[in-house]
């Protein structure tokens, strides 16, 4: 756990950086793009930070997503208002799920170091697929 404080400060800078970034990337596309594939690429960000960080910046990784995805993705653009009632409900699960994934992050994390992060957990994954489909 110690590596993980080590970098902490870095994990949580790019618990904010990482969403308002992604969401500034998607800006030009916003009018091509759904929100619902929108909110699910800024998923991507809050995955990754979660992945390598902290429950904490897991769960600010989140907050930032939602609100960037408020501000540059939905109307009425460049404020934290959403008018529709969609994009409400969409900037909400976004929420709910960077806070699920962070989450389940923290609590795989000692599982994964155990087993040694090998190709084993592939094979078992693989196996059980291919079990349930015959």
């Amino acid at each position: 756990m110690s590596g993980y404080r080590f970098h902490s400060g870095l994990v949580m800078a790019a618990a904010l950086a990482a969403p308002f970034a992604v969401a500034l990337a998607l800006v030009p596309f916003r009018t091509d793009l759904s929100a619902t594939n929108a909110a699910l690429v800024m998923v991507v960000s809050v995955v990754a930070v979660a992945a390598v960080g902290t429950r904490a910046a897991g769960a600010v990784a989140a907050l930032s997503a939602a609100a960037w995805f408020d501000f540059f993705l939905t109307r009425p653009y460049q404020h934290f208002t959403i008018a529709d009632r969609d994009d409400v409900e969409t900037a909400v699960l976004l929420l709910v799920v960077g806070l699920i994934v962070s989450q389940l992050a923290v609590r795989v994390r000692p599982w994964w170091s155990t087993s040694g992060g090998n190709s084993s957990i592939c094979s078992a994954c693989v196996a059980a697929a291919s079990s349930t489909a015959a």
